[in-house]
């Protein structure tokens, strides 16, 4: 700054306070510099001391099949539909699976297939739910691919429970699989049986009746006339069949989970140095506290001002 310039009160004022700033910091550098290496060492201690969680993670397209078939398996789910739709927001099939994946039918199954209850030194069934639940992650993006990741400390054990959750989920798919098609092949082979039963009989009053007679014309038409019902009954079984198969829902795998060879979590190092971060900012702030407390004593307009501040602070005065 040129020595023909003067500074203006404020832009003194604000070089003023720039410098004490420094000062009170120069002043208190051992405190903060404590505060944050004490932090820092403490949190390299505790991340240390932390497992090392391993993802498995699993990659499945939903299941493909008619609208016919899906509108079926909502109606088939009946009350559970309904239910999850209401507190999960089901609006298509894909919600659906979703749901399915994260019902208690299927947990229950994957913490009894690994006994997760003694994995996770649980109590009761519901606390080895409630922690299944918090180390899994099922989503649905965009392009309608399931993912289903779940954390575990065994490598293993993770991508065999990220497996596991799909072929849990085909297990209880075929368990609703009464689709459209199931209906109408349940009602053919029902009807079926009855056809039979009355071509047989008429098979065999044409038998008894001889065939010079009038009656055994009427008998005759009677015979074609059951038969022809019976194979209309037929075709249609074998057809509702074909499309049973045909619309049975398939889930394609695109990724497997494999064994993960690296640890997911924790972060070790963001860890540290969040926690150095933060253990300096609380060390900054309470080098300002201590100083403005040290001027309070010999500055009576220093005193005021906490005085005022701890006025404005105080819950009493909030209220």
């Amino acid at each position: 700054m040129p020595e023909n310039q003067t500074l203006t009160p404020c832009q003194a004022e604000d070089e003023i306070s720039l410098l004490d700033l420094l000062i009170v910091l120069a002043k208190h550098k051992i405190m903060i510099m404590g505060v944050t290496i004490a932090a820092a060492l403490i949190s390299i201690a505790y991340a240390l001391n932390l497992p090392n969680i391993y993802t498995g993670t699993t990659k499945v397209l939903s299941p493909q099949q008619s609208q016919s078939s899906a509108s079926a398996l909502l109606s088939q789910l009946g009350g559970l539909a309904g239910a999850a739709g209401g507190s999960l927001g089901i609006k298509n099939p894909n919600d659906l699976y979703i749901a399915m994946l994260r019902s208690r039918n299927v947990m229950e199954k994957i913490a009894k297939r690994f006994d997760l209850q003694k994995v996770y030194e649980a109590e009761t069934t519901t606390d080895t739910l409630n922690a299944l639940q918090g180390a899994s992650n099922i989503s649905v993006g965009k392009d309608g691919v399931i993912t289903v990741e779940v954390d575990d400390k065994d490598p293993e054990r993770a991508s065999a429970m990220a497996n596991a959750y799909i072929e849990e989920l085909t297990k209880l798919m075929q368990t609703f699989a009464l689709t459209e098609a199931a209906q109408r092949r349940q009602f053919f082979e029902t009807q079926m049986k009855p056809a039979r039963d009355k071509l047989t009989d008429a098979v065999i009053f044409l038998d008894k009746t001889p065939n010079t007679s009038l009656q055994y014309r009427d008998a005759l038409r009677d015979l074609k006339y059951r038969e022809a019902i019976y194979e209309i009954l037929a075709k249609q079984f074998e057809m509702a069949k074909m499309d049973e198969a045909k619309d049975s829902p398939l889930i394609q795998v695109l990724d497997k989970a494999n064994v993960p060879e690296k640890k997911s979590k924790p972060k070790r190092s963001t860890i540290v140095i969040l926690t150095a971060l933060a253990a300096g900012f609380m060390g900054i702030l309470w080098a300002f506290i201590k100083e403005a407390n040290e001027k309070a004593k010999t500055v009576p307009e220093q005193a005021e001002r906490l005085r005022i501040l701890r006025k404005k602070l105080s819950w009493s005065n909030s209220k």
